[in-house]
């Protein structure tokens, strides 16, 4: 029987070390207590048990489609139809076909993809899907897919695990590695003068934020046309869809699963976490940045619209990004929400050993126990 997973971090919060139990940053005590007033936020759609789940999330869902921009992008492209260009396909290893892809998710944006597909042992077989879409690496598709730049770049990747898309191919899955929108150096928009800091992802942000929109909604919008580009092809099982990104593509993961109810399986890696500490520090990158999201309620809120379907998350004790404190705090909210619903077993907190990095072995068991047949 599985121990719930509020009374392990309770254990967890015993058992620390002093390390663990002091602040993760340390403001003036003025700065402290403004951060802490201003940061409340109304938290309006916060899961609150007062009304039931399916109506909550309805609701939640709903704001939260809103306020990222992607209500706007919805009606904006509404007569558009995403175009894919599907690339020469390679045989990697006899194991797999690898093909570069791209598709152009709105006039002038070719996001660039890699399509990973089992060989078929012959028949008309479909495979369970995973979209991985990647973070703060400006070579992210193609180290997830394991198509690298030199040694160097191997040697990088492969000493972190960070080839997922490589490996769950070879476990029997069809991959889809897109470029992540201000991420990858095919898909971003420069800054040419240096005003957003020299920062590609933050050029993004601004340049959204100007139009409306959010970097994080622009990719989730991606990611589902994705979605409904592969829900059509021929090896692919639209019923088993697992979705995982590391770090920014943590992000992507959680907010995509968050609206899509598509996607059956999630596992945000090294990026789940409240929007702020308890003293105000906000723990993500300025693109992953939805203004007013306090107002609207926290990341254990958006973990608990991913119920009853199944939501793992995975970080590392040495990441130095998170404060294991805050993690484990905002992972027994979500619990709370996935007990609402029923599905208790359906969420786990996962603790790998390193820092901020993959952790495939203590992926693969959930997935693969989340599709079954």
């Amino acid at each position: 029987m599985k121990v719930p997973l509020c009374v392990g971090l309770l254990v967890g919060a015993l058992l620390a070390t002093g390390q663990e139990s002091r602040p993760f940053v340390k403001y003036p005590e003025e700065t402290r207590q403004y951060l802490k007033r201003i940061q409340q936020g109304e938290q309006r759609h916060a899961f609150k048990g007062d009304i039931a789940i399916g109506e909550w999330q309805k609701k939640a869902r709903s704001a939260l489609v809103k306020m990222t921009g992607l209500e706007r992008m919805r009606q904006e492209l509404a007569s558009f139809h995403p175009v894919v260009t599907e690339g020469t396909i390679t045989e990697v290893d006899g194991a797999y076909h690898r093909s570069l892809c791209k598709i152009e998710t709105e006039p002038g944006i070719s996001v660039p993809f890699y399509l990973l597909v089992p060989k078929s042992t012959g028949g008309k077989q479909r495979f369970p899907l995973f979209l991985c879409p990647h973070g703060h690496d400006s070579l992210g598709l193609h180290s997830y897919a394991g198509v690298y730049r030199d040694d160097a770049h191997r040697e990088k990747i492969l000493g972190r695990q960070g080839n997922i898309a490589d490996l769950a191919v070879r476990r029997g899955f069809v991959a889809l590695v897109p470029a992540t929108r201000g991420l990858a150096d095919e898909v971003l928009v420069p800054d040419p003068k240096g005003r957003h800091g020299s920062r590609p992802c933050r050029a993004q942000l601004m340049h959204c934020l100007v139009a409306g929109r959010t970097p994080v909604g622009e990719r989730v919008w991606d990611m589902q046309c994705l979605l409904t580009w592969a829900e059509s092809h021929p090896a692919v099982d639209k019923s088993r869809i697992v979705m995982s990104g590391n770090s920014g593509g943590g992000v992507v993961t959680a907010y995509t699963a968050a609206v899509d109810e598509r996607v059956s399986v999630a596992v945000p890696s090294c990026s789940f976490t409240s929007v702020v500490s308890p003293d105000g520090f906000i723990f993500h990158c300025d693109c992953c940045m939805v203004p007013g999201l306090r107002d609207w309620g926290d990341w254990s809120d958006l973990g608990g619209l991913v119920a009853p379907r199944r939501l793992l998350l995975v970080h590392g004790v040495k990441d130095g990004l998170h404060s294991r404190e805050v993690v484990e705090a905002n992972a027994a909210l979500v619990e709370r929400i996935f007990i609402a619903a029923g599905a208790a077993d359906h969420f786990d907190l996962r603790w790998g050993q390193e820092g901020h990095r993959f952790y495939p072995d203590l992926m693969w068991s959930f997935i693969e126990e989340g599709i079954e047949r």
